[in-house]
C-alpha cells in the first residue's frame, strides 16, 4: 500500500497554470467595489451569518458576504475554504475548484481542499484525477479510513480493480465496523472469484448488522456461484421480508428453487415479476421451465413463446430448442422438427441436427430424410448421441435395402 500511495503521490501535481491571473482579477475586481475597511467586530459578524447562510443552504447570499470578508483578509483560509464550498454546493465546479485551489496555495497539505477537489472531479466522472487528489489525501492522513474507501471507490470506477481491493482492505482495516467498505470488499472478491475471502467478509458484516439488505444480496450472489441453494433462499427471503422487491434477486431466488424442484415457490416468484410488468425473456425462459417440469406443456409453450418474442440475448436458440422437446413429448413430432429447426438457425449445434433427425424418423415412413440427418450429425464429431445415430443409420439402411427388394 504504502508504495501504492508513493506511486500516485509522486505524480500528483497541482495544475495552476493559468489559475492566478484569473483569479487576481477576480480579486482586483471585488476589491474595486469594495467600501471602507471593516472594523474587526463587523468582520466577525458577517462572517458569522455567512455561516448561518451556509447551514440554512442561502450558498449565493453567504458568498456575498463571505466576497465582502475576503477582500478585507485575503490570508484568511477560512474564507476561502467556504466560499469554495458554496460554489461546489451550487454545482459551479469551476469556480469552486478555483477557489480550492487557492487554499492550496497558502497550504498544500489541507485536507478537506484535497478531498474536496477529488469529490468534484469524481462527480464530473473524471475518476483518474479524482484518484490522484484521494490518493494524495490518504498519503497526508494515513489513519483515515474514509480516505481509503473513496480511493477503493474511484480506483474500480477507473478500472484498477485490484488497487481497489487494496484501499478498500486498508479502509477495512482502519474501520472494521464500516458496512459500507464491507459490502464493497465482498462483492469484489465475488467478482473476483475468490470466495472463501468473500465469505469471511459477509460473515463479520452480518455479525454486525445481520438484516442488512445488501449484505444478504452478495451473501445470496455469493452462495448461488456455490450452487448452495437453500442458503440463496435463506438470505434473499431475509431480504424481500423487509420489502426488497427487485427483479434480479427475485429472479435469484424463483431460479433456486427451481433448482430444488420447489416448483410453486419458483413460479410465484416468477409470476409476481410478470405482475410487476419487470419481466424479460428470462423471466419466461423459467416459467416454462417450471410448467415444462410440472406437466403443464401449454403454460410451458406459451412462456417460451413469450421468451421468443421478447428475446434480445443470444438465448433465443435455447427457448426454440425448448418447445421442439415439448412438443417431441407430446408426440407431435412435425411441430418439433419446424422448432428444432429454428434453434439451428439461430445457434448450429450439432444436437438440435439430431432431433431433427430423430423426429424426422418418428414423424415419417419414408427414413430417408432422417438418414441424411444422421448422417449429417455424425459428420459433426460429436460424440453426445453418437452411438444411437450409428445404429439407426444401419437400421434405416437395412429397412430400405429390403423395401427395395
Amino acid at each position: 500500500m504504502k508504495i501504492t500511495l508513493l506511486l500516485y503521490y509522486g505524480n500528483f501535481k497541482l495544475n495552476m497554470k493559468g489559475f492566478y491571473l484569473l483569479f487576481f482579477c477576480a480579486i482586483a475586481f471585488f476589491t474595486s467595489k469594495a467600501q471602507a475597511p471593516l472594523d474587526s467586530a463587523t468582520l466577525q459578524s458577517r462572517y458569522e451569518q455567512a455561516l448561518e447562510r451556509i447551514n440554512s443552504y442561502q450558498f449565493d447570499r453567504a458568498l456575498e458576504l463571505l466576497s465582502a470578508c475576503y477582500i478585507q483578509d485575503q490570508q484568511n483560509k477560512e474564507y476561502l475554504i467556504r466560499m469554495a464550498y458554496c460554489h461546489f454546493q451550487l454545482g459551479r465546479y469551476p469556480d469552486a475548484k478555483l477557489f480550492y485551489n487557492a487554499v492550496l496555495k497558502q497550504d498544500s497539505l489541507h485536507t478537506q481542499a484535497i478531498s474536496s477537489l477529488g469529490s468534484i472531479f469524481e462527480r464530473e466522472n473524471n475518476h483518474r484525477e479524482a484518484l490522484r487528489y484521494y490518493i494524495y489525501w490518504a498519503s497526508i492522513d494515513s489513519t483515515n479510513s474514509f480516505a481509503f474507501k473513496r480511493s477503493g471507490y474511484t480506483a474500480i470506477r477507473s478500472g484498477l480493480g485490484t488497487e481497489g481491493i487494496l484501499y478498500f482492505l486498508k479502509a477495512h482495516e482502519l474501520n472494521p465496523a464500516d458496512i459500507e467498505t464491507i459490502d464493497q470488499l465482498s462483492s469484489l472478491y465475488i467478482l473476483s472469484e475468490q470466495l472463501d475471502y468473500a465469505e469471511s467478509v459477509l460473515r463479520s458484516g452480518l455479525n454486525i448488522d445481520p438484516n442488512n439488505i445488501r449484505l444478504l444480496q452478495n451473501k445470496a450472489r455469493l452462495f448461488n456461484k456455490k450452487r448452495d441453494y437453500l442458503t440463496v433462499i435463506q438470505a434473499i427471503e431475509k431480504t424481500m421480508e423487509q420489502g426488497d422487491t427487485s427483479e434480479y434477486y427475485q429472479m435469484m431466488v424463483a431460479v433456486a428453487y427451481l433448482q430444488m424442484d420447489s416448483l410453486d415457490k419458483a413460479i410465484t416468484n416468477l409470476e409476481h415479476i410478470v405482475t410487476r410488468e419487470e419481466d424479460t425473456e428470462h423471466t419466461h425462459q423459467y416459467l416454462g421451465l417450471a410448467y415444462r417440469k410440472k406437466g403443464d406443456a401449454e403454460k410451458s409453450i406459451a412462456h417460451f413463446e413469450k421468451a421468443i418474442e421478447k428475446g434480445i440475448s443470444g438465448k433465443v436458440h435455447s427457448y426454440y430448442g425448448d418447445l421442439g422437446a415439448i412438443y417431441e413429448e407430446k408426440g407431435d413430432y412435425r411441430k418439433a422438427i419446424t422448432h428444432y429447426q429454428k434453434a439451428y438457425e439461430y445457434e448450429p449445434q450439432a444436437e438440435y441436427v439430431f432431433f431433427q433427425a430423430r423426429n424426422n424418423d418418428l414423424a415419417y415412413r419414408d427414413k430417408r430424410i432422417a438418414l441424411k440427418q444422421y448422417e449429417q450429425y455424425l459428420a459433426t464429431k460429436d460424440p453426445k448421441f453418437k452411438e444411437y445415430a450409428e445404429q439407426r443409420i444401419q437400421q434405416i439402411k437395412e429397412l430400405i435395402h429390403f423395401n427395395q427388394k
